[in-house]
């Protein structure tokens, strides 16, 4: 019943998901086809990254430890006292944020040279300038984070989910106005401003939701409160976990930066294409999951524990593997249908198509370590998720730096995808040790048929691009068969996954027949 109830769920959350990632996907579309591969657009990611490297360790440690806590305390106090540990924790991440921006709108050039490789002058003038706009995006997103966690946890998935759709229209907005007049000529960042708006607007429709909820905000710094030191302190290895995260993205673009212009760009649109398939099939069962096992962990429910974590483990496998392979064989392909227009050009394509084909073999392993990451966090054995993380970033710094020495920036996406593996096996050795037998042998079953599908459906769209797809085609033609061998691989999956009698495919089934009413 549990797995039936959650399924409901996620079927929602999938359909909304879908929605908004399309509507962030047409963003990246509008944001390419206006600046390609251009020194501007090499710029923007490290604008952008550098509030992520002061700042987002932080919101993740905060983010990954409140939804237990607040569960918690509103399991044994009530609706109230949560509601007042929700208020102290986003006023004191408001606090830190405010003096990160300040600090980082004054020392902005400096923040960008630490992370260039090669002397580029235009590059370091374009993204020291918008730094100083997107550094004041860190004011919203903190306090967006802990909302959406506060909706979360009251069972609300799918308003987090379209508080996307705000932040992205001030973007299409930005980019529709750098097209005319005077924003042309303030064209890269007339979209900055866009982002931190857009990341206002959402945090605005966070708060609106969350009042349903009874939410108030009060301002209330409650350091001294036992639960939030005890969430600081359980935040700690988190946050040095995330932190090496960071440091690794820092090496990671201050390598980049050394390889040939466009590379950063490239490599960020590869990353977004990644973003959009695990946010759309992987984050959303890694939600979903993350907040029942929270609240079966409280309750002390532990046989529907193990239960619902390897259903939601397979579920993951089931979903991204057939994406892993195909997205490695249709990567040129993909990247051409959904970008190559505008200044995007045919030189941009293939410089963003191969990276994009080993961010796709990583698929698996990104949405594993995910949902086991969550589910030590929800063990309260934030240690063991910090410890095996940081090996694994480790080793993705380590393999950076030999992989983009010889591959160049396609070595950036082969590191990741490496990292990402390293990791998921030492956190499912981890997770053995502490849950014991809770059906192993059942998640290497689905993975095993999960792969065999997934390269039986490869065989056949590879024949079928070599048949019929060429990338010199005119777009009209060319779009119709990548989308026609995009189906047929699914149709393939798919029918193979329900003859081999999966229990998480049957389920999802049932689910789609209910929904549609067959």
């Amino acid at each position: 019943m549990q797995f039936k109830k959650a399924t409901k769920i996620a079927l929602q959350l999938f359909a909304v998901t879908v929605f908004t990632k399309l509507i962030g996907f047409i963003r990246e579309v509008a944001f390419g086809a206006r600046f390609g591969t251009s020194i501007k657009a090499d710029a923007f990611p490290l604008a952008l990254q550098l509030p992520n490297i002061l700042f987002a360790s932080v919101f993740a440690a905060f983010s990954t430890s409140f939804i237990p806590f607040y569960t918690e305390i509103r399991e044994k106090k009530g609706g109230d006292e949560g509601v007042r540990f929700t208020n102290s924790v986003i006023n004191t991440l408001l606090l830190a944020s405010s003096v990160v921006a300040i600090l980082g709108f004054i020392f902005s050039k400096q923040l960008i040279l630490l992370q260039v490789h090669a002397s580029k002058s235009e590059q370091i003038f374009y993204a020291s300038r918008l730094l100083k706009i997107t550094i004041f995006m860190i004011l919203f997103t903190s306090s967006a984070n802990i909302l959406q966690g506060f909706l979360q946890a009251n069972g609300n998935f799918i308003k987090p989910v379209l508080s996307s759709i705000p932040f992205n229209l001030a973007i299409f907005v930005a980019i529709f106005l750098s097209y005319f007049g005077y924003f042309k000529k303030i064209d890269i960042y007339i979209v900055a401003v866009g982002f931190v708006f857009g990341y206002f607007l959402s945090l605005v429709y966070q708060l609106y939701n969350a009042k349903k909820y009874g939410f108030k905000f009060y301002p209330v710094v409650g350091l001294k409160d036992r639960n939030i030191i005890n969430m600081i302190k359980f935040s700690f290895p988190v946050f040095i976990s995330s932190s090496m995260a960071q440091v690794y993205t820092f090496i990671d673009r201050y390598l980049l930066t050394g390889t040939s212009s466009g590379a950063v760009a490239a490599v960020a649109y590869a990353g977004k294409l990644n973003d959009m398939v695990v946010g759309v099939f992987s984050s959303s069962i890694s939600v979903l999951a993350f907040s029942t096992l929270s609240n079966l962990q409280a309750k002390g429910d532990k046989e529907n524990f193990r239960k619902f974590f390897v259903s939601s483990v397979n579920s993951i496998i089931l979903l991204m593997m057939p994406f892993a392979v195909g997205g490695m064989i249709l990567s040129k392909e993909i990247t051409r249908l959904i970008y190559q227009r505008g200044n995007f050009t045919v030189y941009s394509t293939m410089l963003t198509a191969s990276p994009l084909m080993f961010y796709s073999l990583g698929f698996v392993g990104l949405g594993l370590r995910d949902i086991l990451n969550r589910t030590l966090y929800v063990l309260k054995d934030s240690k063991t998720a910090v410890k095996n993380g940081v090996i694994a970033i480790v080793c993705n710094i380590i393999l950076d730096i030999i992989f983009i020495h010889k591959f160049k920036h396609t070595g950036a996406a082969m590191a990741f995808a490496s990292a990402n593996y390293i990791a998921t096996v030492l956190l499912f050795i981890s997770l053995r040790k502490k849950l014991g037998s809770i059906g192993w042998k059942r998640i290497a079953s689905v993975l095993v048929k999960s792969l065999i599908a997934s390269l039986i459906m490869g065989i056949f769209v590879y024949l079928f691009k070599q048949r019929f797809i060429n990338l010199n085609m005119h777009f009209a033609p060319f779009s119709l068969y990548t989308l026609i061998a995009i189906v047929l691989g699914m149709a393939i999956y798919a029918g193979l996954i329900y003859l081999f009698k999966v229990e998480e495919a049957y389920w999802l089934v049932k689910m789609v027949k209910e929904r549609l009413g067959i």
